[in-house]
């Protein structure tokens, strides 16, 4: 490996401008794309850290294989976007966006907190647009901190480092580098990096709380009150009047809700955490019910929910299933969730697709997400023209996973009213 300096040129066409940061497992260096003609960012190995070096290099490839999958997903504005992958020097390159702006924590800590909650209010509507996003392909992000989101020139937040980012692959144990022993079958223990004040209750050792979406609810809650405040501490129920901030109320209200201690007094999703914000609103989101066919069970549902399969790791639906035989079951199967005129939806994000029956259970509607059309393409199968990805749901629909004659009966029945 040869040590690198500005003006050096990768692959023809990238020329090296100015080292940007250097963490455990990385180096991050500004880059001009002559091909393109524009400014980018390259990210190597760092092999002179801690680390052994097999593992910087299991690490570099997860974080390849995280970001090749949400650029397969076509990507998010909130996230940061992946070009490329490059080799020189003796070592591999990722080629990413290069975001002109600061990283969160930085800004927060070394200028002033936040104070307008418009401008609060746009930035976690971001994050939790682009957590929902990553839930919703089977990624979790495991390291939500105000040093892992840049603020763009538009004051936009983004997504960076997906070195501790996992797409769907089933794993014993926690990661090498992460903090605690290995997670158990709930996922919560060992299985993050967030820092204590970030960190959800029921990742901590000995929790009795199941891991899931609620969990980057109470993260996203801490750093908004970090970022109005300047620091957070490591306690639940936090909001940023009682650290003398004149903010706005329905702003206190909804930090105090996303960052309960008990998970059922939060809100279950990043979804439902946006759709507050975007309202200005913290009161809880009206609410419908599912009731498993055949099997006597009964969950409620709020919108911005998902059901899909139980794993060892991987992204935790609301509703976990046992499909450990077929595996047809994807880990986020489908996510319910209201229209604009407030009307329930389901919206399919499997590989194999969700099917909904008017009642009667004899003719059934397909639905398909983007990313399962796209493998039906590409193993040569016809796609009609007319496939959706989300329907509209009415009391007393079924909705059958995978398909009605799979032989585990995922069969559901949706109900609006709950008692």
């Amino acid at each position: 490996m040869t040590e690198l300096t500005a003006g050096d040129e990768l692959a023809g066409r990238y020329v090296l401008r100015e080292q940007l940061g250097q963490g455990g497992f990385g180096v991050v260096w500004r880059a001009d794309d002559t091909e393109r003609g524009r400014p980018v960012a390259l990210k190597h190995p760092y092999y002179g850290g801690n680390a052994p070096d097999d593992l910087v290099d299991k690490y570099f490839e997860r974080e390849l294989s995280v970001l090749e999958d949400i650029r397969e997903a076509g990507g998010h504005p909130n996230i940061m976007a992946y070009y490329g992958r490059e080799a020189g020097f003796g070592m591999p390159f990722l080629v990413v966006e290069l975001i002109e702006g600061d990283e969160l924590g930085e800004m927060v800590r070394e200028e002033d907190p936040i104070t307008d909650p418009d401008e609060v209010r746009e930035i976690g509507v971001g994050i939790c647009d682009a957590i929902s996003f990553l839930h919703d392909h089977d990624i979790i992000y495991r390291d939500l901190k105000p040093d892992n989101i840049m603020i763009d020139r538009r004051r936009e937040p983004k997504l960076i480092d997906f070195t501790t980012a996992k797409g769907f692959v089933p794993e014993q144990g926690a990661p090498e580098f992460t903090s605690g022993s290995a997670s158990n079958a709930d996922g919560s223990d060992g299985d993050s990096t967030v820092p204590g004040e970030f960190k959800p209750p029921e990742l901590n050792r000995g929790s009795e709380q199941r891991q899931g979406p609620w969990s980057d609810v109470y993260s996203i809650g801490k750093i908004l009150c970090f970022i109005q405040v300047g620091w957070v501490p490591d306690d639940d129920g936090v909001s940023p009047s009682a650290f003398g901030v004149d903010g706005a109320e329905y702003l206190d209200e909804i930090i105090e809700t996303a960052t309960q201690h008990d998970r059922a007094d939060r809100y279950p999703n990043a979804s439902v955490l946006k759709r507050a914000l975007e309202d200005r609103d913290a009161t809880m989101p009206s609410q419908a019910s599912l009731t498993w066919l055949g099997r006597d069970q009964r969950w409620t549902i709020s919108p911005g929910d998902t059901i899909g399969r139980r794993s060892e790791d991987g992204p935790r639906p609301s509703i976990m299933l046992e499909d450990d035989r077929h595996r047809a079951l994807s880990a986020v199967h489908c996510r319910f969730d209201l229209d604009d005129r407030g009307d329930w939806i389901v919206i399919d994000t499997s590989l194999n697709g969700t099917y909904i029956s008017k009642h009667d259970e004899r003719s059934w509607r397909y639905l398909l997400s983007e990313a399962g059309q796209e493998r039906q393409r590409r193993a040569g199968e016809s796609i009609p023209d007319d496939l959706e990805t989300a329907a509209r749901l009415e009391d007393g629909d079924t909705i059958a996973l995978v398909s009605p004659s799979y032989p585990e009966r995922f069969y559901v029945q949706f109900n609006h009213h709950t008692e």
